[in-house]
């Protein structure tokens, strides 16, 4: 890389700045509008195309995840060999796979320092306010009159209706509130500052709302997950909080606990004996396709084969209903393996960061897409939200935030040793 690439006021840093604002954007839109969001995202991705043909910018040979990442992105591209919609595919993948991997390459490569970092968690953050605030307007004004399809009436007489906000399903919500949560959370007990740490209190307690209202069962098991994390990274007493569970279930009977509660039980809730089927069959799909899978996005057009009931009723199944089992079916074990190293491997950087410094900012970051990484593992159990491009996107997005952090805080360690030895 030129090493005046990034001198103030060069042309190849004003179009590095342009980039950075269309990143801006894009971290604002992930959850609001896809339509606004591909905007943003397709404008930083031209002109980081331009960027890079121009300025000879390599710095992606540096990521600590680059090639799982990258080994992910070809194995799901060789998969579609065996796809049955293979063209499909191939549109599918680019709208999919294509745009995380370049999401989390742009990040990486084009916000620079402590201040960017900031102000790219801060769209984000915006954004998540904006889904919060127009979720409970909706939730409370009974917008959406097709909620009725996200409800089982019959396991759930007096659950009328669930919060889906911009994102039109109510899963979907739980899941990108979960990242949200894991993000807030560690900035809460990170800052030194009591202003800001009421606001973002407020803001995880927002969010924390939203989460119930979502009724989401497997949000609500995540939240644990998250809780224990904190609990065990930064402080123990951060346990206490499980006791909030047995108060709730002494003295507050209604649908949270109910719907809580069906989660130990799949006598009535048909919910939890489809997704046991699904399971079941995805189990022997696995096992007709080990190597490569089925290619991916293929999973609805392989099911019915598995499934004669869903077949003859005509009904789309378009995931696994768990994660690990969906990437498996669709890539195969090799690009399950790629991608829960590039998964998991966030995590793990995350954890070493953590234990030199818990200080800096930058260590926030790495807490907090641990703790996303936490989080998603197992709300993966029960459900695959990452099937939807935004809540991908979102997850590759942080991924890319804290690889660009760790890079940094990797040279700024360099630069130190060096001045140490002189």
């Amino acid at each position: 890389m030129n090493p005046k690439t990034f001198i103030a006021g060069s042309p190849s840093e004003a179009l590095r700045m342009r980039i950075v604002y269309a990143l801006f954007g894009t971290a604002f839109f992930l959850p609001l509008n896809i339509f606004a969001l591909e905007a943003c995202f397709i404008t930083a991705v031209f002109m980081s195309a331009y960027y890079t043909w121009k300025y000879d910018m390599h710095i992606w040979r540096h990521m600590p995840l680059f090639w799982p990442a990258a080994a992910f992105s070809v194995t799901a591209f060789i998969s579609l060999a065996g796809s049955p919609k293979a063209l499909y595919g191939v549109a599918f993948y680019f709208f999919t796979v294509v745009q995380y991997f370049l999401i989390y390459n742009m990040i990486v490569s084009f916000i620079r320092g402590e201040r960017e970092r900031r102000i790219l968690l801060y769209c984000f953050l915006a954004g998540a306010v904006c889904v919060a605030v127009y979720g409970l307007y909706q939730y409370a004004t009974m917008l959406g009159l097709h909620n009725a399809e996200w409800v089982d009436a019959d396991a759930f007489p007096l659950l009328q209706r669930r919060m889906y906000s911009t994102l039109y399903n109510p899963n979907l919500l739980s899941a990108y509130l979960l990242m949200v949560m894991g993000i807030t959370a560690s900035l809460s007990l990170w800052t030194r500052h009591n202003v800001h740490r009421i606001i973002y209190g407020v803001l995880f307690v927002l969010f924390t709302l939203c989460l119930i209202l979502t009724y989401s069962r497997g949000g609500w098991v995540s939240v644990f997950a998250l809780v224990f994390f904190f609990g065990l990274v930064w402080d123990k007493r951060i346990w206490l909080l499980f006791l909030i569970v047995p108060v709730v279930l002494a003295f507050y009977h209604g649908e949270v606990v109910n719907r809580l509660l069906s989660v130990f039980s799949n006598s009535e809730d048909t919910s939890v004996i489809m997704r046991l089927d699904m399971w079941e069959s995805t189990f022997y799909m696995i096992c007709d396709h080990p190597i490569l899978g089925v290619g991916w996005g293929a999973y609805k057009y392989v099911y019915p084969l598995y499934n004669e009931l869903i077949q003859e009723a005509g009904i789309t199944i378009y995931h696994a209903h768990n994660m690990y089992f969906n990437i498996m079916a669709e890539t195969g074990i090799v690009g399950f393996f790629f991608y829960m190293w590039f998964f998991f491997g966030t995590a793990w950087y995350g954890l070493r960061v953590l234990k030199e410094n818990r200080d800096t900012f930058d260590c926030c970051i790495a807490m907090g897409a641990a703790s996303v990484i936490a989080a998603l593992a197992v709300s993966g159990i029960s459900d695959y939200d990452l099937f939807s491009t935004q809540i991908s996107l979102t997850l590759w997005f942080l991924c890319g935030l804290f690889s660009n952090t760790y890079i940094e805080m990797q040279k700024k360690m360099k630069k130190s040793l060096i001045n140490n030895s002189q």
